[in-house]
């Protein structure tokens, strides 16, 4: 209902009929709103409803849009992408023997910067895109990053050569920024919009 209310050259409304002509669900969901907005005219009742409701049902719009769009093929990339951090780990082919977990912090550190770095390119590219985000989508994006700062450590760590430690932190450090992305999605509410 609230693409009805934008201008017809607007970025925002072109960008949502351009996705909804790829996407079956956000097509019936612009279907049915069109459905509503004839049903409302033809009531030809005036309504004026409160700014803060209409604030309030557009961002529980938003977050079910973002909680179904979220559920296709999240999962497989986060399963793909743990299997990649394995099998970078296992290409290491350390002969070096210890846990070294003095380095923890700077790998870990590296990963975390790699995915924000991640998430900050795809939100300028997308403006506002991240903060939308599915959970398992936005665990997707920082596991993305977190793999590029695993290849990263392959050469930056002192004890890359060092099967324990890669297997102990660089993997572990993927798994959990993944984590973190999603918790981060999880926490962080949508922002809500006013008209």
């Amino acid at each position: 209902m609230l693409l009805a209310a934008l201008d017809h050259d607007d970025p925002e409304r072109r960008a949502a009929l351009d996705h909804a002509e790829t996407c079956l669900a956000c097509r019936r969901l612009l279907e049915r709103g069109a459905s509503v907005l004839s049903m409302i005219d033809a009531q030809r009742i005036d309504m004026n409803v409160d700014r803060r409701l209409k604030a309030r049902i557009l961002a529980s719009i938003d977050r079910l849009e973002a909680e179904q769009t979220g559920s296709r093929w999240e999962p497989h990339a986060l399963g793909i992408g743990a299997f990649l951090s394995v099998v970078l780990a296992l290409a290491e082919r350390g002969a070096r023997v210890g846990f070294f977990p003095g380095h923890a912090w700077l790998c870990f550190m590296w990963q975390l910067l790699a995915a924000l770095l991640s998430l900050l390119g795809v939100s300028v590219w997308i403006r506002g895109w991240a903060w939308r985000l599915a959970p398992l989508r936005l665990a997707v994006v920082t596991m993305g990053g977190a793999l590029i700062g695993q290849l990263w450590l392959s050469v930056r760590c002192p004890t890359h050569d060092a099967p324990l430690h890669v297997f102990s932190f660089h993997v572990t450090g993927v798994l959990v920024v993944a984590l973190l992305g999603y918790l981060v999605a999880r926490v962080t509410k949508p922002s809500v919009r006013s008209e």
